[in-house]
């Protein structure tokens, strides 16, 4: 089956994102990082409207990599709740989704 996992998460500093990108590299759970141009995010924070410039994170893996790049995230993220969205891609390029499953085994 060709599904391929896109998970995004944002952070505040282009360093954090590099940091995050750089260790799920270096395990092997991700085949690919990017990071956005900055965006802006308007929410609620603990009762107050917060308005914050930050980076989308998108990070290219399997499935069955998810638990252990959450975790990951959790543990490594500079935000008390980061924002970690799991997306399964099921129309992917063959070669790219080989190169994928390649890359995180």
């Amino acid at each position: 089956m060709k599904t391929l996992l896109l998970i995004t998460t944002t952070v505040e500093r282009k360093e954090d994102a590099e940091r995050l990108a750089a260790l799920l590299l270096e395990r092997r759970l991700v085949a690919c990082a990017q990071i956005s141009a900055p965006i802006t995010s308007v929410y609620r924070w603990r009762g107050i409207v917060t308005t914050a410039c930050e980076l989308v994170l998108s990070l290219k893996t399997m499935p069955h990599h998810y638990a252990l790049i959450e975790e990951v995230l959790l543990q490594e993220h500079p935000y008390e709740t980061p924002e970690i969205i799991a997306q399964e891609i099921p129309l992917v390029n063959s070669a790219y989704n080989d190169w994928v499953k390649q890359e995180v085994s």
